[in-house]
């Protein structure tokens, strides 16, 4: 089982509270990638990617290109995967968020999605947490995109998600940030 990183999903905030925000975080943990919204992914796109982080976005792909982003992030079961895969083109990252279905993970992972993102707090079928199940038998990467905080790892780290989403109090400022970012990193090495 390796150690997940972080998969940051930054709010509609001014833009220097999330840069500070991010900074701080980059500074604590293991960052990967940051989710933004499209109205911020101008100023903080080439920021994040700076500090080492695959920038994505939701909205139309050329609307993310326009904004330097390295991808969209889009809701499986809506989205025609394919052609946004076609559109981007394949140096781009395509993710999907799937919730607690199985089948549209399954979908967006058949259409070329680079990444899937479950409800882990979303209902188990059969008892078993849709995280685990994709873990165990897919090799598409699964972020788990409920926000957690580091006493939620207990529970989920068993699962094998390859990303984890911090906790949202994160954005509240740059020493929430590096404390939340610490917190997890610190319970992620043990």
């Amino acid at each position: 089982m390796s150690t997940p990183r972080l998969f940051l999903v930054a709010p509609e905030l001014p833009a220097s509270q999330v840069a500070g925000c991010l900074k701080a975080a980059c500074d604590s943990g293991d960052i990967a990638s940051l989710l933004l919204p499209l109205s911020l992914a101008k100023e903080i796109t080439p920021i994040a990617q700076n500090l080492g982080a695959a920038v994505l976005t939701t909205g139309e792909p050329r609307e993310a290109m326009h904004a330097m982003c390295d991808g969209l992030h889009v809701v499986a079961g809506e989205a025609d995967i394919p052609a946004l895969r076609k559109s981007l083109g394949a140096n781009s990252i395509v993710g999907a968020f799937a919730g607690a279905s199985r089948h549209f993970a399954m979908q967006a992972a058949e259409g070329g999605a680079d990444y899937v993102a479950l409800s882990q707090n979303g209902p188990a079928l059969g008892g078993e947490p849709i995280v685990k199940w994709w873990s165990e038998f897919f090799e598409i990467p699964c972020v788990a995109f409920d926000p957690v905080e580091a006493s939620d790892l207990d529970t989920l780290l068993p699962q094998n998600p390859d990303f984890i989403r911090p906790s949202d109090a994160m954005w509240e400022s740059p020493e929430a940030a590096r404390r939340i970012l610490t917190g997890l990193m610190q319970r992620l090495k043990t």
